[in-house]
Order: structure tokens, then C-alpha cells, then sequence
């Protein structure tokens, strides 16, 4: 994490095993990416930074973590969203407002394009509409 870049590296993954952690190899090449943080994140993170070589969440468990961020949801009168569907919010958000599927997809670590398509590209009725609109004028022309 570099917070004068605002980018993530990701290289590893961090998995809870029978009670430990246990950091594993990136299911695939593409995997292994550099992710780009919203500037409010930046900001906060550097407001909540470590001690040089300290860990961002400190020795907290995946339990603990989901009951301090479902604790602070309700703190801030905020709806919550359980951290697996946030990766889903901000891609099919991304995609809603416009981002290419193809930086989508990047941003994710998918191997194909196709599978970020398959599990969040859900174009809405009035895309439908136009689609449906531009093929009758080519088609009538």
C-alpha cells in the first residue's frame, strides 16, 4: 500500500485457515495487479496509518473485522453491505457510470474479460431501448 500513490499491490493473499492466517499464491497471473484507491479511501487510510511496518487491521480475525465494520454501518446510519458484495457494488457501479468492461475487469484480477461480463454486466432497460433503437434505423435505412 502506498499512500503517497494511492495504489495497492497486489501479490499475495491472505486466507483464514483452522483459526490462522496462512497467505497464499493468487489464483491466477492476472491476479497479481495494482489497484488504484477512490481518494476518500487515501485520505482515511492516512489518517488510520500504522507505525512503519505496522498492519493496517492489526491481529483482528475476519469475525472481528465484520462485527467492527457492521458496528460502524449502523454508526454512521449506513446500510450494510456484507464485504463479499462490496467487491460486486463497486464493479456493477463502475460499469453502470460508464468504465469499460475491459478496466473492469482489470481492476478485478479476472482472467477474461468474459467472466467480469458474466458476473456483472447487466445492461439496463434503457440501454436495451437505445440498442434495440439503433438496430431498427440500420435496419430500415
Amino acid at each position: 500500500l502506498n499512500l503517497n500513490t494511492g495504489k495497492v499491490k497486489v501479490r499475495r493473499g491472505l486466507q483464514w485457515v483452522d483459526g490462522h492466517e496462512v497467505i497464499v499464491e493468487p489464483k491466477t497471473e492476472l491476479s497479481r495487479r495494482t489497484v488504484v484507491l477512490p481518494r476518500f479511501a487515501v485520505l482515511r487510510l492516512r489518517e488510520i496509518r500504522p507505525h512503519e511496518g505496522g498492519r493496517l487491521i492489526g491481529l483482528l480475525n475476519p469475525g472481528q473485522v465484520a462485527r467492527r465494520y457492521a458496528a460502524w454501518c449502523r454508526s454512521q446510519n449506513l446500510p450494510y453491505v456484507p464485504r463479499r458484495n462490496l467487491r460486486h457494488s463497486w464493479a456493477s457501479t463502475a460499469l453502470g457510470a460508464g468504465v469499460d468492461v475491459a478496466v473492469v475487469s482489470r481492476a478485478l484480477g479476472h482472467s477474461s474479460i468474459a467472466t467480469t461480463a458474466r458476473y456483472y454486466l447487466r445492461p439496463d432497460s434503457e440501454i436495451l431501448r437505445e440498442a434495440q433503437r439503433v438496430w431498427e434505423h440500420a435496419l430500415i435505412r
